[in-house]
């Protein structure tokens, strides 16, 4: 059987590039297609199209993300009937995925390195599976063992996969400018990110952040998590 993929995007350059690429490939078929999230929601009303897969392409943001999803998923209320749904994104921000995550979505592919990539993402999201770029798995896989080795983490479950990581080296004593110069990142990414770890730890300095990371199990080690390329 053939598998049913309807497109969403805001871009219509988007849209004509991955309807290139499904049509390279006898077991797709595309029953439909839809600038911008608000009509693609409308054309899914359509009980006639019956999509196994929704990609969402090239989405503009994480709350587009999440508002397409949950449009999804309240639409068919049956978890049986309802696609399964792929997110296409150059964006790879932690954030972004780990919200996707949150939401629903079956598969993630950023930066798509050949259409035979996207083309066997499709297929193991249609038959139940989970498709996320390599460099995205890499980082999921290392923020689940870190959750698995360490289970008192689970109160800083806000935190993503990267500001994790930066705590981890804050409570081995680096500096913004250390932590900067290890995961290759801008000076002002790195401020940026602690001042999330903050917000979310609810706390105002970096020492009272060290106290609470230490008494969780992190510090003492490095490495606990690999760095995005």
């Amino acid at each position: 059987m053939g598998i049913n993929l309807f497109i969403i995007s805001d871009s219509p350059v988007v849209l004509a590039g991955l309807e290139a690429i499904i049509d390279q490939d006898e077991k797709f078929s595309l029953v439909g297609r839809a600038v911008g999230n608000s009509d693609g929601i409308r054309c899914l009303e359509d009980a006639e199209l019956q999509p196994d897969v929704v990609i969402l392409g090239e989405p503009s943001s994480k709350r587009t993300i999440c508002e397409s999803v949950q449009q999804i998923v309240s639409k068919y209320r049956r978890e049986k009937s309802r696609p399964k749904i792929i997110v296409v994104s150059q964006q790879d921000d932690d954030d972004v995925i780990v919200a996707a995550l949150r939401v629903g979505v079956n598969g993630y592919i950023a930066r798509i390195r050949s259409s035979e990539e996207l083309v066997h993402s499709l297929q193991i999201v249609a038959e139940g599976g989970a498709a996320f770029s390599p460099t995205i798995a890499a980082r999921l896989s290392g923020y689940f063992s870190m959750m698995q080795s360490l289970p008192e983490l689970t109160g800083f479950s806000d935190l993503t996969s990267r500001e994790l990581e930066i705590l981890e080296l804050l409570a081995n004593g680096l500096g913004n400018q250390q932590i900067a110069r290890r995961l290759y990142l801008a000076e002002k990414t790195v401020r940026n990110y602690v001042s999330r770890i903050f917000a979310k730890l609810e706390v105002h300095d970096r020492a009272t952040a060290v106290v609470l990371a230490r008494d969780a199990g992190l510090g003492g080690h490095t490495g606990v998590l690999a760095p995005a390329p």
